[in-house]
């Protein structure tokens, strides 16, 4: 048996380099010009990072998938015998390597770099550099801490820390209002899923925390693993409606992350950051949080049937419903966003139905072929200048290997053999495909998912024949496009050789061990066949109706009265989600506001300053009696004598008689 443990106990670098990238180039940038103001440090230390994450990835492959949880006391509480925890009470932070979290180690580190190297040739004109590479190293750190993060709390700081660097690099042109309000969008949106998150975690200590049948959670926090072994949720026993409702706060916590309904609204928005970060953050690494979270609480912690049912209902919706708003949409960078939401929702659905191997699998093979999307797009941005899919054309002449990029990821995205995105999205359609006999209820989604492969084909492919396909540029006014340097196509390449062949990893033994339980590499009976020629089928005939009306120069345009034109109208306008939040926000929230802010300053301090000026005014009336006169104050004291006199001969004995005391 192969014994790895040397290198595990150095995971903790996996954050700690890009942490230190961080303080290096926050500090120095400004100073490093020939660097790029610092941005081949960053790419120096994601390089670094890239090879002890791989290298890690591969030892966990070699020992056949073992749990090696490295655990540091960060605080402890002595017990005194009495209370909820008579033995005291321990929070720890440690680094868990396990096969899920290696399997993200590849996809975060890898990614991570190749984007960090495109940056260079992207964001060379760009200001603020020093900026922008400290906050991408600090995101790498963030997330690398997250996916092996070995308890619940240890994973929600690093969950937090992703979201506030998301927060920075969507606002990046912060002097764009566009861009500022994005920020703040993504910001408040993804909080109502961190709220939840938290309440989530509080419900799981509250229950479990101090039973004996946890096995010492109170020594260990929140913990995944014990003993070298997966704590699964049967251990928790009883507690089925508690776990319910645990379940469905840490649905709506992924739910906001990943931006799955009804929590996808910032998303689309979210592409007022740079390209890079679009591909980094919001198609490969950040969004996959969620559906990380979930995998992981689905191994670990466990799903009553009503979660899996939402979780199921969720990611089905959410991968039809996205995708039919990316059918329209007229910026290149968009379509590929409503893209990601909507593969997220078949990772989601693959958790739901119980698969959550399979879910992650997707997740790992679509990190590369979207990032693969985004960065090509970015590439085409930087030539020419426009995100206007309806400006461009004829691109694929002057940018071969931009267009070959973008052609590799669409084929993949699409599902077409042998692509990765192939692989991993037929077994997850079969995976779910396999439960519904004994879960019908499952039938409307899984039909869904099925119809948003028609609808994948379709809006990537009239994406590519816009923008690289047609005699010339559909704008005169647009600069000459060329290709980019070397640092910009080399991660294309490189990306473009993941996307064709990460869905084949898997069928590598040592590989597969990465995803255990994930019936991979599938199984190719007659019904699995029957449904990759059904998927296949559907996915050339997007192709083909989007070569039909946008392909080789042409442009589809409906009939004045069409009756596609109030859809249309109503997919631009997002099904109107995004007008509903911002009336709710404008005259709920605002009204609210205003309600909250009349009680503070006319209640409150309205109350409080009434007081003040009363017992200002009468202390000014009774200073004028402090007079200084010998005689007033005789005055005072001789009626003061005569008023007590008074009490004591006529109205007290008058009290008495009357029984007033």
């Amino acid at each position: 048996m192969w014994q790895a443990t040397y290198l595990f106990d150095w995971a903790f670098l996996l954050p700690l380099l890009p942490a230190l990238s961080f303080v290096i180039v926050g500090l120095l940038g400004p100073r490093l010009k020939r660097l790029e103001h610092g941005g081949w440090v960053a790419v120096g230390f994601g390089f670094a990072t890239m090879v002890i994450g791989v290298w890690i990835a591969v030892e966990e492959m070699l020992s056949s998938g073992g749990y090696t949880d490295q655990q540091y006391t960060w605080f402890s509480i002595p017990g005194n015998g009495t209370g909820t925890f008579p033995n005291g009470f321990s929070l720890v932070v440690g680094t868990l390597v396990d096969p899920i979290s290696a399997l993200m180690l590849i996809v975060v580190t890898v990614v991570g770099f190749l984007v960090l190297l495109y940056s260079i040739g992207y964001m060379h004109h760009d200001g603020g550099l020093p900026r922008y590479y400290a906050e991408l190293s600090l995101f790498l750190a963030a997330m690398n801490g997250l996916v092996l993060s070995d308890n619940l709390l240890e994973f929600f700081l690093f969950w937090e820390l992703v979201g506030v660097c998301s927060y920075f690099l969507i606002g990046f042109y912060y002097e764009k209002p566009s861009a500022a309000s994005a920020a703040k969008e993504a910001f408040l949106v993804t909080r109502v899923g961190d709220i939840l998150f938290l309440l989530g975690i509080f419900v799981y200590f509250a229950t479990y925390a101090t039973s004996g049948s946890a096995g010492g959670w109170a020594a260990n926090g929140f913990p995944f693993v014990q003993g070298n072994q997966p704590f699964l949720a049967g251990a928790m026993g009883g507690h089925s409606t508690t776990l319910t409702i645990a379940g469905l706060l840490i649905l709506g916590g992924a739910a906001g992350k990943s931006a799955q309904f009804p929590l996808h609204v910032w998303l689309p928005d979210a592409m007022e950051g740079p390209t890079t970060v679009s591909a980094l953050i919001h198609a490969a690494t950040m969004v996959a949080a969620g559906v990380y979270l979930l995998a992981v609480a689905s191994l670990f912690l466990g799903f009553t049937p009503a979660d899996q049912l939402a979780i199921v209902a969720i990611g089905g919706f959410t991968s039809f419903f996205a995708a039919t708003m990316a059918l329209v949409n007229t910026d290149i960078k968009r379509v590929i966003a409503y893209s990601t939401i909507s593969q997220l929702g078949y990772m989601v659905l693959a958790v739901g139905a119980g698969f959550a191997m399979v879910g992650l699998y997707h997740l790992f093979t679509h990190a590369f072929f979207k990032a693969l999307l985004f960065l090509a797009a970015g590439s085409v941005i930087h030539a020419v200048g426009t995100q206007d899919l309806f400006k461009m054309g004829g691109l694929g002449k002057s940018m071969r290997i931009t267009g070959f990029a973008f052609l590799v990821g669409g084929l993949s995205l699409s599902g077409i053999v042998p692509f990765a995105g192939f692989w991993s999205k037929d077994d997850l359609l079969a995976s779910v495909y396999g439960t519904l006999a004994t879960h019908p209820v499952y039938w409307p989604f899984f039909l869904m998912a099925l119809a948003t492969v028609f609808l994948t084909a379709y809006y990537i492919f009239r994406a590519f024949f816009l923008a690289f396909s047609g005699p010339a540029s559909r704008d005169p006014t647009l600069p000459t496009a060329h290709e980019a340097s070397w640092v910009m196509t080399g991660p294309l390449l490189a990306l473009s050789g993941l996307a064709m062949g990460a869905g084949l990893l898997p069928f590598i033994p040592a590989f597969a061990s990465l995803l255990p339980g994930a019936g991979i590499p599938p199984h190719y009976g007659l019904s699995e066949l029957a449904l990759s020629g059904i998927s296949l089928g559907l996915a050339a005939g997007g192709i083909g109706l989007a070569y039909s009306l946008w392909g080789n120069g042409k442009v589809y345009t409906a009939a004045p009265n069409s009756a596609l034109g109030p859809v249309r109208a109503l997919l631009l306008r997002r099904y109107y989600f995004k007008d509903a939040y911002d009336a709710i926000g404008l005259r709920g929230l605002y009204g609210l506001s205003r309600a909250a802010d009349f009680v503070e300053r006319y209640m409150i301090d309205g109350t409080v300053h009434g007081l003040e000026r009363a017992f200002g005014g009468l202390s000014n009336r009774l200073r004028h009696i402090e007079s200084g006169v010998v005689l007033d104050y005789a005055a005072f004291l001789v009626s003061g004598l005569l008023f007590l006199l008074l009490f004591l001969l006529v109205i007290a004995p008058w009290l008495v008689s009357t029984g007033g005391i």
